[in-house]
């Protein structure tokens, strides 16, 4: 299910590459944040979510973190990110007031 800024609800069983959330109205793409879902066990899945943000890519799975292709360890804090992982979900925050919550399954809050 995805719930949209404005409170719509929707039920979307599709398994690709998604365009989650972007700032799509301005000369200047400051954050893209894309997902992929897949099937494991007969649920649907998030299992790759990349977020490009002012020029900085960051990409989640739950084996590694990488921000422009190097792979980090965290808690990482850098170029205006910093990205954690705690018991129940890993963060990303950044510098121009996005944040990201993922709880390595199923469920994604920005």
């Amino acid at each position: 299910h995805f719930k949209t800024f404005d409170g719509d609800i929707f039920h979307f069983p599709g398994l690709c590459n998604y365009v989650f959330a972007s700032h799509c109205n301005a000369a200047y793409e400051d954050f893209n944040i894309q997902i992929r879902r897949t099937v494991v066990g007969n649920t649907p899945a998030i299992d790759h979510i990349t977020m490009k943000l002012e020029g900085v890519v960051a990409e989640l799975t739950k084996e590694a973190v990488t921000v422009n292709s190097n792979r980090v360890q965290l808690p990482y804090s850098q170029s205006g990110i910093t990205i954690e992982r705690s018991s129940i979900y890993m963060k990303v925050i950044s510098k121009i007031g996005i944040v990201l919550m993922w709880n390595e399954d199923d469920s994604i809050l920005v």
